[in-house]
């Protein structure tokens, strides 16, 4: 896991699930502080893969060139809603 740049997602979950996450996290990690933000972490890099090659701002740029959208300057959301609603 990255111990870079953190942010704290809250999310709701069945409460069987938050019980079975909380005894993987303890079987893998222990009891220790921060066992279930490691858990959680691992489980999503595993589900959606690791951390991008390139930082925020080039992958961003690196997916708006790979992309038939057309930027003309404008904020980022109003040229993928312009893309999403001539569709």
């Amino acid at each position: 896991m990255d111990v870079g740049e953190k942010e704290v997602i809250k999310v709701e979950i069945p409460r069987w699930l938050a019980e079975r996450l909380r005894r993987y996290a303890a079987e893998r990690y222990g009891l220790r502080r921060g066992a279930l933000s490691r858990a959680v972490a691992e489980i999503l890099e595993r589900e959606l893969g690791g951390p991008p090659a390139g930082g925020g701002l080039e992958r961003l740029v690196g997916l708006g060139l790979a992309s038939a959208t057309e930027w003309r300057g404008e904020d980022l959301g109003e040229a993928l809603r312009r893309r999403y609603v001539s569709n």
